[in-house]
């Protein structure tokens, strides 16, 4: 990807906007309505030292839904709630149109999800 992206922050403004347009929309199946999803720094920091150590070149966000089989060591409350997992992305090490290949031996998951723990959150 030759393209460069802008990396300018969001105005809160903005980013409130964008919040409230997905909550509406969101709310209208409360049962698997998350605000948002809190990792920590530690599993945070672990990616992006895979990433600066040239092993990964990014990092795919998917969105996802709790299944039953996924629950385990998690609150039962998180059945059918949305999510995010966290893939890393490896370099293509050609020319081809496998540029940011997911390395889907290394799916994270498992942050704090709102509602259920919504402390802090300013959106």
């Amino acid at each position: 990807m030759s393209q460069k992206l802008n990396s300018e922050p969001i105005d809160k403004k903005v980013a409130q906007a964008m919040v409230d347009a997905y909550a509406v929309e969101a709310r209208k199946f409360p049962q698997s309505f998350t605000k948002a999803v809190w990792f920590p720094a530690e599993q945070v920091l672990e990616i992006a030292k895979s990433m600066s150590e040239g092993k990964y070149d990014g990092l795919r966000i998917y969105f996802g839904q709790y299944t039953p089989d996924s629950l385990e060591g998690l609150p039962k409350a998180y059945e059918g709630r949305n999510t995010l997992l966290l893939v890393p992305t490896l370099p293509s090490i050609s020319n081809d149109d496998d540029e940011h290949k997911d390395d889907l031996d290394d799916i994270e998951n498992r942050g704090e999800m709102c509602p259920e723990v919504c402390n802090g959150t300013g959106l």
